[in-house]
Order: C-alpha cells, then sequence, then structure tokens
C-alpha cells in the first residue's frame, strides 16, 4: 500500500541527491555496461550436431540477433531504444521505481526487419489493482486510501496490479492506460494481460525485480 509513496520519494531523491543518483547509475553501469551481449553456446551433444555444426550454428544465431538486437525499430514497440539501451533504462528503472515490466508484443515484418518480437516497456505506476469496484472486483478494505489489494469473484486476488490464484501462482497483470493522478482529460481503462500466452506458454510480460520475502508480487525501490 506505501508503494506509490516510495516510488515517489525514490524519484525525488534521483533527481535532487547526486549520491543517490550516483548510485543507482554506478549499479547500472557496474551491470550493464554498454549492454549484454548474446554469447550461443549450445549443448550439441543433445542436439546431435558436431563441432563444426555446432560452431556455424552459432555464429549464425548471433547474427540474426544483431539484427533484431541493434535496431531500435525492430525491438523496441516504441522504437527509442534498441536491446542494449532498453537494458540500461531497466536497470536504472527497477531499483529506482521497484520494478518495471516489459510487454512482449508482435508486429509486422517487412525486408528490414524481418522478425515480429517487440519488448514494450511499462513504468511500475501502470500496473496497478483497478479503481473501480465492480465486475467482479471486491477491495478487502474499502474504507483505505490505498486500494491496491483486491478479491476476485472467481477466488483470485489481487496484489497491486499482479493477479494471483489460489495457490499463490501469478495468472495475469493489470495495466492502466494512465498514471495515477494524471488529470489530463484522459479516461483510465485497465487491461488484463495474462502472465502466459495460453496457445504457446511463453510470457506476455517480463517483470524484472528483486523479490527480498517471500510471496512478495512487487518490488520496493532501493
Amino acid at each position: 500500500a506505501n508503494n506509490y509513496t516510495l516510488r515517489q520519494r525514490s524519484r525525488i531523491l534521483y533527481q535532487t541527491a547526486p549520491i543517490a543518483t550516483a548510485a543507482l547509475k554506478r549499479q547500472r553501469t557496474n551491470i550493464i555496461g554498454s549492454g549484454l551481449r548474446l554469447k550461443s553456446t549450445i549443448d550439441r551433444t543433445v542436439l546431435g550436431m558436431s563441432k563444426e555444426q555446432a560452431v556455424d550454428w552459432q555464429r549464425l544465431v548471433q547474427r540474426e540477433f544483431a539484427l533484431w538486437a541493434s535496431d531500435k525499430r525492430a525491438c523496441d514497440a516504441t522504437g527509442v531504444n534498441n536491446f542494449y539501451g532498453m537494458q540500461q533504462l531497466i536497470a536504472l528503472a527497477w531499483p529506482m521505481s521497484g520494478d518495471v515490466f516489459a510487454l512482449v508484443k508482435r508486429a509486422q515484418v517487412c525486408p528490414l526487419l524481418p522478425y515480429s518480437l517487440r519488448l514494450h516497456l511499462i513504468e511500475a505506476d501502470r500496473v496497478r489493482t483497478p479503481d473501480a469496484i465492480g465486475g467482479g472486483v471486491v477491495h478487502s478494505n474499502p474504507f483505505s486510501t490505498n486500494l491496491t489489494t483486491a478479491k476476485l469473484s472467481n477466488g483470485h486476488t489481487i496484489f497491486d496490479g499482479v493477479e494471483v490464484d489460489g495457490n499463490g501462482t501469478i495468472v495475469a497483470y493489470h495495466i492502466a492506460n494512465t498514471y495515477p493522478y494524471q488529470y489530463d482529460g484522459e479516461l483510465t481503462q485497465f487491461t488484463r494481460v495474462e502472465a502466459y500466452g495460453a496457445a504457446t506458454g511463453l510470457p506476455n510480460v517480463l517483470h524484472i525485480m528483486d523479490t527480498e520475502r517471500p510471496e512478495q508480487y512487487r518490488g520496493v525501490p532501493y
């Protein structure tokens, strides 16, 4: 319930306190540097490949991956950063806000952009519990000023935008199109995004955070 306040304090410190700014930027530089790059190393024995075949395959994969990672139009759904710049942004936003999300999207392919995969980075504030009571959402404490926990009619619980089932397994994320207390006339709408695709089993959302306690579903700013 206090995460919103913690994020604001963390961002104020980052913007006004040089020591806090340096702490986050130094960690980003030490972890990411100019960007973590793919070094393809496969288990050729399991795949039944010779050493020469494995080397050729690994070189091909690294070249193809570079086509996607080096072009900001190919990997970033917003077209702002290439994959290595996105890594730097994530490594800065995650400790500052507590966590950061990446939506896995698909786009049209063309000769210059042969792969459809796009990542759309979402700030922590946009993943939150729907404010409106209704539509099967019943808040555990309707008198609280921080309505971060909600019970659904199907037995699931939403913890600050992260929906879990009765076993405590994450099943979906609730993403708003606006930020908290955004006053520009835009109507806030929530989209429920399942954690994994029903057909493929692949993740629809990448949640980057540092868990410090069991059953922790949202990160806390440094």
